[in-house]
């Protein structure tokens, strides 16, 4: 915790957050590892050792960025699935805004998907936690979907992570077959009627 005027925890999440988010730059050009604390700190125009306050190490600071994209996710999931319109429509929308947030930060989420996969057990779970928060979120509307009548009864967890993984390759496929809305439209067409006859 930063020294002198206790900060709130409001304001210690927003200076992390505004810290990150001036050190991206670096992150994109030389690469997470190649990046030293100094250079964050020296990016961030703070001291050393007052970076140090904020995120203790550079793994502090890769969790941060996945905790970060998984709450705004999830907040902006959560303010459409309370809207009072069908589940399939909200469904529809949820996956739109989550295929803007990946498409806004598509480099940045390329290289540090790649690094978190080092990441320790303890750091690894932390973000685990966030996914499932939002794997759990379209699981419910999924089941609000069922008891509508708009979907079959399915089980709606398996549904939501497949529905969640199923629609990365619009933003991060190697074969694009039109454009990410053309794409996600089509994808949930697919995921909705499936593919029989």
């Amino acid at each position: 915790m930063p020294k002198g005027i206790p900060l709130t925890e409001e304001e210690v999440a927003k200076r992390r957050h505004e810290i990150f988010h001036q050190v991206v730059n670096v992150f994109l050009k030389k690469g997470f590892q190649e990046t030293s604390m100094r250079e964050i700190a020296e990016a961030a125009g703070l001291g050393k050792s007052t970076l140090y306050d904020y995120f203790k190490t550079k793994d502090e600071i890769l969790v941060y960025f996945f905790e970060d994209q998984l709450n705004d996710l999830t907040a902006e999931a959560q303010k459409i699935a309370v809207q009072n319109t069908p589940a399939d429509i909200r469904l529809r929308q949820i996956m739109g805004s989550y295929i803007e947030n990946f498409q806004a930060n598509k480099n940045l989420f390329l290289k540090l998907s790649f690094e978190s996969q080092r990441l320790n057990a303890e750091s690894q779970k932390q973000i685990q936690q966030k996914r499932h928060a939002y794997q759990d979120m379209i699981r419910a509307l999924i089941d609000e979907g069922v008891r509508e009548g708009v979907f079959r009864k399915v089980n709606s967890l398996l549904a939501a992570r497949l529905l969640v993984s199923a629609i990365s390759p619009v933003v991060f496929g190697s074969r694009f077959t039109g454009t990410p809305n053309e794409m996600l439209n089509e994808s949930l067409d697919i995921f909705f009627k499936g593919i029989e006859v």
